[in-house]
């Protein structure tokens, strides 16, 4: 596991240095030039049934970083989710990070998003995207927003089972992106995102309430959702996971 998160730090640093890239629906938001988000969560289940006993641990973990420029911004993400059971082979590994350019004109705004995905439990070794493609803020008041995109553009993917082979394919994805003010010190997040391709098409979708303890840190309870259907065979995870949240 280590290696891997390696190569994710690998490519984020790379990404920072060749995308320019942000979110959108965060820049109305956004009153200083740069903003960080990290979060760190953690799940211990331990049950007993008979005499034996299983254990559950569940780990995830997600990094963003945004910067502006007027009405050009950048956006950096990685993420990290896991999950194992000693009574069980089907551990789960995901591995995902993505720079998005983006540029605004009023409630609309334009992106180029490139992204690399790697998740053991599915039937690629590893996936790459580029795709373009136009976004719009849907709804806004003084408690919540919605915001929505729409894109196109091509995905390479290599097999994981031998000969491994490899595939380039146009692909299509829609999201869209909500946030509530709860409480004064309670937050919710919803992202959900669609992603269609001729051999394969993946559902993702992540829940997240936050509740602040300081001006900088917060507690986290979090939910991750994802599907692949794809010709090779298909899987599916959810994980579900409490932590801390770091914001500047």
């Amino acid at each position: 596991m280590t290696f891997q998160i390696q190569k994710v730090t690998a490519l984020i640093l790379g990404l920072s240095l060749s995308i320019a890239s942000y979110a959108a629906e965060d820049m109305i938001k956004v009153d200083k030039d740069y903003k960080l988000d990290a979060d760190l969560s953690y799940l211990l289940n331990t049950t007993e049934s008979g005499g034996t006993s299983d254990t559950k641990q569940s780990f995830a973990g997600h990094i963003v970083y945004q910067r502006m420029y007027g009405d050009w911004g950048q956006e950096l993400k990685a993420a990290a989710v896991s999950s194992s059971d000693n009574n069980s082979t089907d551990s789960v590994e995901q591995y995902l990070a993505s720079g998005k350019m983006t540029h605004s004109e009023d409630s609309f705004y334009e992106f180029g998003k490139l992204q690399w995905e790697k998740d053991l439990s599915s039937a690629f070794d590893y996936q790459t995207s580029l795709t373009l493609g136009l976004g719009k803020e849907l709804y806004r008041d003084d408690v919540q927003f919605l915001t929505g995109e729409i894109g196109a553009g091509v995905r390479y993917e290599v097999d994981r089972l031998p000969p491994q082979e490899t595939a380039t394919e146009a692909v299509g994805t829609v999201a869209a992106h909500y946030e509530r003010q709860l409480l004064p010190t309670t937050h919710f997040t919803q992202d959900v995102g669609f992603d269609y391709g001729s051999s394969s098409n993946t559902i993702r979708a992540r829940s997240a309430l936050s509740v602040t303890m300081t001006d900088k840190l917060s507690g986290l309870v979090s939910f991750d959702y994802k599907k692949i259907n794809a010709d090779l065979g298909s899987s599916s995870t959810t994980l579900t996971a409490v932590g801390l949240k770091y914001s500047y």
